[in-house]
């Protein structure tokens, strides 16, 4: 019958002024043939059965029947003035049928100067329950500060880290935990209000392991300006890159990439970049490098044989020492991008070992690394796998270019010496790896020069007697040499 008036609207203009209920008026519904006529006598009265508030979307379409008129689908209903509202409940809010709700936000606010944030949660709770709110998801946004007042100290407490910092997203999802725990205490929950936001993911509240939770406990304001800051420093060619690897990340389907540059390209400085970006969206990134110097450059670095539980005595049949449903297993699951520097420098097996891990861990086989997106670093031509004894083929037979993973991987690579160009002219350079370069000029290095050591000296450490008691104008330089008598010759200078 419902739908039926809709045809007859598009059949008769005379009823178009009509709303549903008025339609029995000039109209007569045949049941044989399921469709309306013009009543050619007499009249009725029309009637629209009654819904439950609890049934928000027939309760909110009920309310339109009785105002919108000649209506030809659904989408009319939904239409006022020309815009097309999403649902009904935000049809009707456009017409002017329900409240504003702005006795409960000034409710909320009022109990906030004596209330505590549980109190004020239970409030919110209750006011859900009871439907008292026709547009809660609204009250929620304007009081979701005073409805979130002590999570940021109760998390504090709970994991025993004063300078634990969360984002506003995690804050508003433990919220949203605490009031949909006290609405199942009644027999409901949040998922029963469609409007309300829904938690996302785990809440940080239910957490229990301590790994994911050290992951997760970067400051996401600083690393966001820092990660705009990084992201303006690029060159087109780091800027290439960048994109490929967070379109993988975004997109969520995995990718497995092999970043190749020589020394100074600014390796480094992309794995900065790249970290400061997921971890300024609060998702998990794992810095891990191949030797324990080179994880001390990355920002939360490891290495790759204490992260993933590696075995020091690698064969091709080797799983890193981990099991699912463990904590290191549940980090795992849970990020969303592997940063592997210094890679040409370990084994095949190693590699290979994590790739049969993360696929029975995640229960992923079809993909490199169960799925997840994984970014190896590094330099053939510096130091590849130590083989024992081993010829030139078993070392080149050793490293990842030879792994059955190679086939999957996505070459990248970086050609610009960053540290010659920002030093070319003598001038500082531009932080690059995590440090500031200067370089000799040229014309210093010549041979002749009457005394090119005091001419090198001077250039690094200009007016050296007047800053002689400065320790600052020393921290600051540094000449580097890679001869040991070289090092004693500029010392006795």
């Amino acid at each position: 019958m419902f739908e039926s008036w809709m045809d007859a609207n598009k059949k008769y203009p005379e009823g178009r002024n009509l709303t549903y209920a008025e339609y029995p008026t000039q109209f007569v519904y045949k049941e044989s043939t399921h469709e309306w006529h013009p009543r050619n006598q007499g009249f009725s009265i029309g009637r629209i059965n009654r819904f439950s508030a609890n049934n928000e979307k027939d309760s909110y379409l009920r309310t339109l029947l009785n105002f919108q008129k000649g209506c030809t689908s659904y989408k009319d209903l939904r239409t006022v003035n020309g815009v097309l509202f999403p649902t009904y409940k935000d049809a009707c809010y456009s017409l002017g049928l329900l409240d504003d709700d702005n006795k409960y936000i000034d409710a909320i606010k009022e109990a906030s100067s004596w209330g505590s944030a549980t109190y004020l949660r239970n409030l919110f709770a209750l006011l859900l329950f009871g439907n008292s709110m026709n547009r809660p998801e609204n009250v929620f946004q304007k009081c979701w500060e005073l409805l979130s007042d002590d999570v940021l100290y109760q998390h504090r407490q709970r994991i025993g880290r004063e300078d634990a910092l969360l984002t506003e997203d995690s804050i508003k999802n433990i919220t949203l935990a605490e009031i949909d725990k006290v609405l199942q205490s009644n027999g409901k929950c949040l998922s029963d209000y469609p409007s309300m936001p829904s938690i996302m993911g785990e809440s940080l509240l239910d957490m229990q392991n301590r790994l994911v939770i050290d992951e997760l406990l970067y400051d996401s304001f600083s690393l966001k300006e820092e990660h705009d800051r990084l992201l303006n420093s690029l060159t087109d060619e780091q800027g290439v890159v960048y994109d490929k690897i967070i379109s993988a990340v975004s997109a969520g389907k995995g990718g497995f990439f092999f970043l190749y540059g020589f020394d100074g390209t600014g390796k480094t400085f992309i794995w900065n970049t790249l970290s400061a970006f997921v971890r300024s969206r609060a998702e998990i990134v794992l810095n891990v490098a191949s030797s324990g110097i080179a994880s001390l450059l990355l920002p939360g670095g490891r290495t790759t044989h204490s992260k993933f539980r590696i075995p020091i005595e690698i064969t091709e049949d080797s799983t890193c020492n981990m099991k699912q449903n463990s904590t290191l297993a549940e980090l795992l699951s849970k990020i969303k991008l592997i940063i592997w520097d210094e890679a040409s420098m370990v084994h095949k097996f190693c590699f290979e070992a994590l790739d049969r891990t993360l696929k029975d861990v995640l229960s992923c086989v079809d993909m490199p690394f169960g799925g997840k997106v994984v970014v190896l670093g590094g330099d053939f031509r510096q130091i590849l796998p130590v083989i024992p004894n081993g010829s030139r083929q078993d070392i080149v037979h050793a490293t990842i270019n030879s792994s059955y993973l190679w086939s999957h991987c996505h070459l990248l690579s970086l050609t610009k010496n960053m540290r010659l160009n920002s030093g070319r002219d003598g001038n500082l350079g531009d932080n690059v790896d995590g440090e500031s370069i200067i370089t000799i000029p040229d014309e210093l290095l010549i041979k002749g020069s009457e005394d090119p050591l005091s001419d090198i000296v001077d250039f690094v450490y200009p007016n050296l007697m007047d800053n002689i008691l400065d320790p600052t104008f020393f921290k600051e330089r540094a000449l580097l040499t890679p001869k040991l008598s070289d090092v004693a010759m500029l010392n006795e200078h």
